[in-house]
């Protein structure tokens, strides 16, 4: 038996002629392994929608914080192929567990999330996500792409275009961090406010409908920009299922439609729901996992004020409401006919990051 310095040597290679080949085969397996595992790790965002599915549907609740909030209903469908807005005045009563309350007020003492809950519980309508965003804000997402210009001929008398000076040209260039101020100035000026809906609906549609090539791009590179700033539960992944559904409805040359959500307004400090209204969101958005029967309907009803006409063909002035729809819109309701409403879903709300 050796022994002494050469029998150490002899061992220390013997040791190393077993042990670096089975070190150099883990590593080889390992990076085998990272190879395989890559291409399924690799994002797909990007990749051009070939056929859209579910995750190509989206419902957002949008609320600009300008002085007097306004809020729109946007679904980007990529499934049927059309981008829908939907103006909800600030006055709209919505149910709320307390009782009825407005829009605007939700929103004002608990947040968009609160306010887009709400507004889901009444009409019976699915929001995926909700965004609140100051004007300022909104040019920055905007991000120097063209701003909108809007025909104003057939949403102000003539008398209202000659006050603003424009009689002669009633198209008017509106940057996205204006048009808040803008239709602040109608109102200031008297501009009813069913009407001011309608503009805003048209404000909302001719800027989708002539900047759609670029909002893939442009608008969502803007939005991260602008991320700090905003109130939302939009995650990054939700911005890239944006981005992709706008890319794919751009590509199809997709219809643009505005509407304001049908009801009855009682003066000009608050709106009614009727069953009109709850018919027409089951028509344009997605519906709710759960249909509830809001207790704040109002009965359906010809009126001199009335947002729009019903898009149910069996609707009209003489039909038979359900109880739920004739309560008085000021009546407290019955704990039973308001639970506390699921959330809206997505994740808690926050700024986008």
């Amino acid at each position: 038996m050796q022994s002494g310095p050469k029998a150490f040597w002899l061992s220390f290679f013997l040791t190393l002629a077993i042990l670096v080949p089975l070190l150099g085969g883990f590593v080889l397996y390992g990076l085998w392994q990272q190879s395989t595992a890559a291409p399924a790790q690799i994002t797909q965002s990007g990749v051009p929608v070939a056929s859209p599915s579910q995750e190509n549907d989206h419902t957002l609740f949008v609320a600009v914080a300008a002085e007097e909030p306004g809020f729109v209903l946007l679904r980007l469908d990529g499934m049927n192929n059309v981008i829908r807005i939907c103006p909800v005045p600030a006055v709209s009563v919505v149910s709320a567990p307390g009782g009825p309350t407005l829009l605007r007020d939700s929103y004002t003492s608990a947040g968009p999330g609160r306010a887009a809950e709400l507004l889901s519980q009444t009409l019976n309508l699915q929001i995926d996500r909700y965004l609140a965003i100051t004007p300022a804000s909104l040019g920055t997402a905007w991000n120097g792409m063209e701003p909108p210009r809007v025909n104003l001929t057939g949403l102000l008398e003539p008398e209202e275009l000659a006050a603003l000076g424009l009689s002669e040209d009633p198209v008017v260039s509106l940057a996205p961090e204006s048009a808040s101020e803008f239709l602040a100035k109608l109102k200031g000026e008297g501009v009813p406010p069913a009407r001011l809906e309608r503009i805003r609906g048209a404000v909302w549609d001719a800027a989708l409908r002539q900047q759609l090539p670029g909002l893939s791009t442009t608008l969502i590179k803007g939005l991260r920009k602008a991320s700090s700033t905003l109130l939302s539960n939009l995650t990054l992944t939700d911005l890239y299922d944006l981005q992709d559904t706008l890319e794919f409805l751009a590509r199809q040359q997709t219809q643009v439609e505005a509407q304001m959500v049908p009801g009855r307004w009682e003066g000009e400090e608050r709106y009614e729901f009727t069953e009109d209204s709850v018919a027409f969101a089951r028509g344009w958005f997605c519906q709710r996992e759960q249909e509830t029967e809001s207790p704040v309907l109002a009965t359906p009803g010809l009126s001199a004020g009335a947002a729009g006409a019903s898009p149910s063909p069996s609707a009209g002035p003489t039909a038979s409401p359900s109880p739920a729809a004739s309560a008085a819109p000021s009546a407290s309701p019955a704990p039973s006919a308001s639970p506390t409403p699921p959330p809206v879903s997505g994740a808690p709300a926050g700024a986008l990051g």
